[in-house]
């Protein structure tokens, strides 16, 4: 365990300086990070016993007040009143799809809440059909994200240190040229422990407005997200800018790949930390202090990284991604494939909470080859031996024709671009006419993102 000393409780009580007694929800954060702080440690088999003594309630509230799982308890053999082990759960409980949750939508809430949950909220998130999905949550659930925010921030940062976020934000919120300051950090991290400045910026900026704005603020620690960063870095790399203050990038929201993590090094000599995280889920993941290994949140989640025959992947091994919420009575989510694979791996730093080697991306990027064959593109490791290559988009812009748009420190030689072909046919299974563009940059969605892969062919 680390001997860093933790960052001093900031108090909520008039005429008390030392020790800190912080307010009622921040004193529920710090209860949790006190279990967390132990839990991390834990022998594996003791971890899986309390995932189980949690999942267990979580069923049989499931099974008497969610009308969706108390239709299915016959179908599936499941005795309510019985506790079920690992392999019950997985044999017995069937994997619940994005479909499902959409076509059934309010049969996945419960009828009986309990009240000490609190009030409930409702989050939407977004799929390649354009069909979002409604997931409602509740205060606690709201708790344990606030407390696992402030373990991320405990395992890599200084909280007295400066912090600016680029990201999404409604309208013209946080706009360049000021964005929004504040003495602190905000949340739950502030109401709990002394810390510094920070500032916020709307994603939706140009880059070079971004980067004007950090020069300013000029912070110690950038929370964005990668793709973001990732546009931030090309534009620096070209006009030879630096940030001199700045310690380490945290990345959010969307998938992180190696080329990112590259030219952060590259260009700003920094280390890129990781979350893994969804909006119906919460923390999934999060960056190893010693690592770049992702310490599975196993006090909040279980998750299944589960081969072609579901079965369990071993470490090395590419599965598909399956979590269970472990404290969401409000839509409990049982075996919820949310949509990505990833690498199981194994960890030196001695905690015991499961491990991702690394996430291999959403799986809605799905492609129709001209034969009527489907899947779902990877684009993983795709720029491996092109280090030349800083950013690129495929846009599929007829039905045997795809456009690789790069960003990229020069042209392909025609050496180059045979041999990206090749890699981009062998991705898509399928002989593809391609051609390269090459762009200042490529534009983000509107939520700030950047898409590997669009299809325009339908257009075309």
């Amino acid at each position: 365990m680390t001997d860093k000393l933790p960052p001093q409780v900031r108090t909520n009580v008039a005429g008390l300086a030392w020790p800190g007694l912080p307010s009622r929800h921040a004193t529920h954060c710090l209860a949790l990070l006190y279990q967390l702080e132990h839990s991390q440690w834990l022998p594996a088999g003791e971890l899986l016993d309390h995932q189980f003594r949690q999942i267990n309630l979580v069923l049989r509230h499931a099974f008497e007040t969610v009308p969706y799982y108390r239709a299915r308890v016959p179908e599936w053999g499941i005795d309510p009143d019985q506790a079920m082990t690992p392999e019950e759960f997985r044999h017995r409980v069937p994997v619940l799809r994005r479909a499902e949750i959409q076509e059934f939508g309010d049969q996945l809430l419960s009828v009986d809440i309990p009240k000490s949950h609190g009030k409930t909220g409702t989050v939407l998130t977004s799929g390649s059909t354009g069909r979002p999905i409604k997931v409602v949550k509740t205060e606690l659930t709201e708790t344990f994200w606030n407390a696992l925010t402030v373990r991320d921030h405990l395992w890599h940062r200084d909280p007295n240190l400066k912090l600016a976020s680029i990201r999404p934000l409604p309208g013209n919120k946080a706009a360049y040229p000021e964005g929004l300051m504040f003495d602190d950090w905000g949340g739950m991290p502030a109401l709990a422990f002394a810390n510094g400045k920070s500032g916020l910026l709307n994603i939706g900026t140009p880059i070079p407005d971004q980067v004007e704005w950090l020069q300013r603020f000029d912070p110690d620690y950038l929370l964005t997200y990668p793709g973001n960063i990732q546009a931030i870095a090309i534009h620096c790399e070209r006009e030879g800018i630096r940030f001199p203050r700045l310690k380490q990038i945290h990345t959010v929201s969307d998938l992180l790949r190696p080329e990112v993590r590259k030219i952060c090094r590259e260009v700003f000599d920094l280390p890129v930390v990781d979350v893994y995280s969804g909006a119906e889920t919460g923390y999934i993941a999060l960056q190893c202090p010693e690592s770049e290994n992702l310490h599975i949140q196993s006090e909040s989640v279980l998750v299944e990284v589960l081969d072609e025959d579901g079965g369990d992947c071993r470490p090395g091994e590419v599965g598909e991604v399956v979590i269970t919420p472990l404290h969401n009575l409000a839509m409990p989510l049982l075996r919820y494939a949310i949509g990505d694979f990833a690498e199981v791996g194994e960890c030196a730093c001695g905690r015991t909470l499961p491990v991702l080697s690394r996430i291999m991306g959403r799986t809605r990027s799905m492609v129709r080859l001209p034969n009527g064959d489907e899947f779902y593109a990877s684009f993983q490791d795709l720029l491996t031996g092109f280090d030349m290559i800083r950013q690129f988009q495929v846009v599929r812009t007829g039905a045997e024709a795809l456009e690789m748009k790069l960003v990229a420190v020069r042209e392909l030689s025609d050496a180059e671009a045979e041999g990206l072909t090749k890699v981009l046919r062998e991705r898509f299974r399928y002989p593809f006419n391609v051609s390269f563009s090459y762009h200042q940059e490529i534009p983000r969605s509107a939520g700030g993102k950047f898409e590997d892969y669009k299809d325009e062919s339908e257009s075309a």
